[in-house]
C-alpha cells in the first residue's frame, strides 16, 4: 500500500535545524549559557507544536 508524504514532517524537520542553528548563533553572539539555550530551544517546539495543533484543529459544527 503506498501512500503520499504530505511533507508536513519535513517541514517540522526544517523547524528543528533551524531552531537549533539559531540557538546556536544566540549562544555564542550573546554569551548566554548553555543551559539556556536548551530551554529556549525546548520552549520554542513546544510553541510552535501548539500553534501548529491550533491551526490544525478543525470544528465539527
Amino acid at each position: 500500500m503506498a501512500t503520499r508524504c504530505s511533507g508536513n514532517g519535513l517541514i517540522l524537520a526544517g523547524l528543528v535545524v533551524t531552531l537549533i542553528g539559531l540557538a546556536i548563533v544566540l549562544t555564542r553572539t550573546f554569551h548566554i549559557p548553555r543551559e539556556w539555550t536548551t530551554l529556549g530551544v525546548g520552549l520554542a517546539l513546544l510553541v510552535a507544536g501548539v500553534a501548529r495543533r491550533a491551526l490544525r484543529r478543525t470544528d465539527a459544527a
